[in-house]
């Protein structure tokens, strides 16, 4: 299962904003006008071709859609640089300020360049929009999941369904509310949130408990009346079309069903309208489930979702978060699936190969799953020597989270996939981190009364709300972390944006790649290898061998557009005076700085 295609980064959310530096800056200059002009008319199209960066079922536009984005990227990477520098004569003082004419004289030819280079990337969208409108297919929308457990054997989730069901059916605190109390189960994709609710839904206990049950798939749809109308139907009973009815109609009739009855209502992946505030969310929900209110005492609702905001949306009383399978149940999981648990032990010659793969799955029932299909009643040991191949792995580990990273807002998705610079054992000071998204850009600037750092809080607010960051406390403290599966979802969806050299360094480092941690040890070998001018981010890291209190001062020099350098986890501690050259440098960090 290969993995989708990396597209680079979303950049239309910055268009409007750099044109609208371009305009400040201009004062009847002729170039940025036209700098800024160029720039508004690429937006529109940048936006519809960033929705489509996506793969779809032929995959055939996809390397000329993503060549087409990292071309629009670079040119307004240069946008940027070319702002941020004439602004900074501006601010350089009087002498210069009232000479910005003249300054503008050199990079004039660069604006008008930059202008037509903005209009050429236009004019090339054609070809693309052209080519999707004439049959390029769409991805579905729909994934239906039902009650019915397919499952002849279920692994390592005893406990979480066994407590799930001592919630739904336990004599603890009736919460007084207007509709029935829901639980939640939280989880990444691919970590089985369905197969837990339909073990639990089919659970005798529950079956004895509920005199009405009802399963709904949502996937991403959140529409008052197919809801109301689809539960319903799910409690059966009577004919689809007695149902093809206004709203107000279809609630009354979905509470007069369930009138004086326990109810279970099973909620299967929902997700968050990202088009719809949280407010207006909730209200929906309201809408929906209101009908519930009149269904006896003790009636549940079960929620599963990859978003912790839904469970909130939602109001739920319990949640329950979904980890991964251990190493030892995913082994098991991977002998019932590709040998059809055909012996009580694993193949002696196989079990070496079946316990690499079980590691390198991250605890993902779906990634085992995959590979014991592809394993299939084959005892062929090449083959299961293949499937140890760590990026077979992670790309069918992509695969079932890519849709995370896709419904995310395309300011949330930079600012995500950014954190894939640092090691996968980091923890994020949250402080810190959305200091490095202001220096960068990517807090876009606020249409109303806010500080950027207050917009910073809620962009990683959002990313905690989502799942995509995890917390934990530790002496008082809480810091912030990507688990394994979301660190290879970050790596994955900034390849074309990001580095980590940790390693060996690369024979080639990407001219897309802006944003890079090396360590100590191979921080002299970057001249040979990259055009430095282009990094916004250098992110150094310590290394277990001696390394220098000083930073090379020809080196340094080459990094002409950083706008982040951290020093903090390094052993560097002195700074030549080139320092100084580093005229869009916005964020720095040493080593003895909180």
């Amino acid at each position: 299962m290969p993995a989708p295609p990396p597209a680079p980064w979303p950049v239309s959310q910055d268009l409007a904003a750099l044109a609208g530096r371009a305009r400040s800056l201009s004062r009847g200059d002729a170039g940025l006008a036209d700098l800024a002009a160029a720039l508004l008319r690429i937006q529109p199209v940048a936006r519809e071709l960033e929705r489509r960066a996506w793969p779809s079922p032929g995959g055939a536009e996809a390397p000329a859609l993503h060549a087409w984005l990292a071309e629009l990227g670079a040119a307004v990477a240069d946008a940027e640089d070319l702002l941020d520098d004439l602004h900074r004569r501006r601010l350089a003082g009087p002498a210069i300020s009232s000479c910005v004419g003249a300054a503008l004289l050199g990079p004039d030819r660069k604006l008008r360049r930059l202008a037509e280079r903005l209009d050429c990337v236009r004019d090339d969208s054609e070809r693309l929009r052209l080519g999707h409108a004439a049959g390029c297919g769409v991805r579905s929308p729909n994934r239906v999941t039902g009650s019915v457990l397919a499952e002849r054997r279920v692994f390592g989730r005893d406990q979480v369904c066994d407590a799930i069901v001592g919630r739904l059916v336990g004599d603890g605190e009736e919460l007084c509310r207007p509709v029935a109390p829901v639980v939640a189960v939280v989880g990444h994709g691919g970590m089985g949130k369905t197969v837990v609710a339909q073990c639990v839904y089919n659970d005798a206990r529950i079956q004895g408990y509920f005199d009405l049950r009802a399963w709904i798939c949502l996937w991403d749809r959140l529409d008052e009346a197919e809801l109301t109308r689809e539960i319903l139907q799910s409690i059966g009973g009577a004919d689809d079309t007695s149902y093809d009815d206004s709203l107000e109609r279809l609630q009354e009739k979905l509470g007069e069903v369930v009138a004086s009855k326990r109810f279970f209502l099973v909620l299967d992946d929902v997700w968050n309208d990202e088009g719809k505030t949280e407010l207006e969310n909730r209200a929906v929900w309201n809408k929906v489930l209101a009908p519930l209110s009149s269904a006896a005492i003790g009636s549940r609702i079960l929620v599963t979702t990859r978003m912790k905001l839904v469970a909130e949306v939602l109001n739920a009383a319990y949640m329950i978060t979904l980890d991964g399978l251990k190493v030892a149940d995913c082994l098991l999981l991977l002998k019932e699936t590709a040998l059809s648990g055909e012996t009580m032990d694993f193949p002696p010659e196989l079990l070496e190969f079946g316990r690499a793969i079980a590691a390198k799955v991250k605890g993902s029932p779906l990634a085992t799953k995959v590979i014991g299909e592809m394993l299939r009643n084959t005892r062929s040991t090449r083959k299961w020597r293949a499937m140890m191949d760590t990026e077979i792995c992670d790309n069918i580990i992509i695969s079932s989270l890519q849709l995370s990273y896709q419904h995310l807002p395309g300011h949330l998705q930079r600012c995500f996939a950014y954190c894939s610079i640092f090691p996968t054992t980091w923890r994020f000071n949250r402080h810190k981190l959305v200091k490095m998204w202001i220096a960068l850009g990517f807090v876009q600037p606020p249409t109303e009364a806010k500080r950027l750092e207050d917009l910073g809080y809620k962009y990683f607010d959002d990313l905690l709300s989502r799942s995509f960051f995890g917390s934990a406390n530790k002496d008082h403290q809480t810091y912030y972390f990507l688990d394994d599966l979301m660190h290879i979802l970050a790596q994955h969806f900034s390849a074309q944006d990001c580095m980590k050299i940790n390693e060996d360094i690369p024979v080639v480092i990407p001219p897309t790649v802006r944003h890079l941690s090396v360590s100590t040890d191979y921080l002299p070998q970057l001249k040979s290898k990259y055009r430095l001018g282009r990094l916004r981010t250098l992110l150094v890291l310590g290394s277990s061998s001696l390394s220098s209190r000083h930073f090379p001062s020809k080196l340094l020099a080459k990094f002409k557009n950083l706008r982040v350098l951290d020093l903090s986890e390094s052993d560097i501690a002195e700074l030549p005076k080139t320092i100084g050259q580093l005229v869009h440098l916005h964020y720095l960090a040493f080593c003895s700085m909180t």
